[in-house]
C-alpha cells in the first residue's frame, strides 16, 4: 500500500484533469477476500468515506507489529493464515492498496479504480509451491502477462467506465468488465 500511495501521490498532480484523467491500481482478488476476513472494526475503518492515509498507516503498523498472528489484530486471513502465509500477507497488502485507492475518490476530476488481472504466469506465482516449476499450460487458468493487462487497459481506455473507487475484474469469457466494491470480488451475473 505504501508503494501504491507513493506512485498515486506522485502522479495525481501531473494528471490532465480537463478530460477525466484515469489511474488504475493493479490489485488482486485476494484484496477483497482478505477484506472479507477482517474484523468488523477494521472493515469499518477501510470502508469509511472519510478514510485518510493516516488511518491506513495505523492499520499497517498494527499488522506489522502483530507478534503471534494477524488474527489477534483483526486480520485473520481465513484459510490463508496457516496454509499460505505469503498469500495472506500479499492479500493484506492488496486490500490496503484498494482501500487507499478508494480514499482518493475525493478527487472528483479523476477516475481512480483498481482491478484484479487474474492469475498471471509470472515469477511471483512460480515461487509458490502449487505452481513451482510448472509451465503456463500446467498452471490451471494462468494467463500470459499480455492477457493479464486486459482489465487495466479497459479501465484506462473504455468510455463506459463511470466513477471512482471501484474494484474490477474480467468476466470468465473475457468479454466484459465486472464491477464491485473493494470488499467483494466482482461476480458474474
Amino acid at each position: 500500500a505504501r508503494g501504491v500511495r507513493s506512485v498515486l501521490d506522485a502522479f495525481v498532480p501531473l494528471m490532465d484533469t480537463s478530460n477525466k484523467a484515469r489511474m488504475v491500481v493493479v490489485s488482486s482478488g485476494l484484496g477483497p477476500l482478505m477484506h472479507s476476513y477482517a474484523s468488523d472494526e477494521n472493515k469499518r475503518i477501510m470502508n469509511h468515506p472519510g478514510l485518510e492515509w493516516d488511518d491506513l498507516e495505523e492499520l499497517i503498523k498494527v499488522c506489522l507489529s502483530a507478534k503471534d498472528s494477524l488474527e489477534e489484530v483483526g486480520f485473520s486471513g481465513g484459510p490463508f493464515a496457516e496454509a499460505a502465509p505469503d498469500f495472506h500477507l500479499y492479500g493484506l497488502a492488496k486490500m490496503m492498496a484498494d482501500a487507499y485507492m478508494k480514499s482518493l475518490n475525493k478527487h472528483k476530476e479523476l477516475q481512480i479504480n483498481s482491478c484484479d488481472p487474474g492469475l498471471v504466469y509470472t515469477d511471483l506465482i512460480l515461487k509458490t509451491p502449487k505452481y513451482e516449476g510448472q509451465s503456463i499450460d500446467e498452471c490451471s487458468g494462468a494467463q500470459t502477462p499480455k492477457q493479464g493487462v486486459e482489465a487495466a487497459m479497459r479501465l484506462l481506455f473504455n468510455n463506459d467506465i463511470e466513477g471512482s473507487g471501484h474494484f474490477y475484474a474480467m468476466s470468465k469469457d473475457k468479454s466484459r468488465l465486472l464491477k464491485s466494491t473493494i470488499d467483494v470480488k466482482p461476480l458474474e451475473k
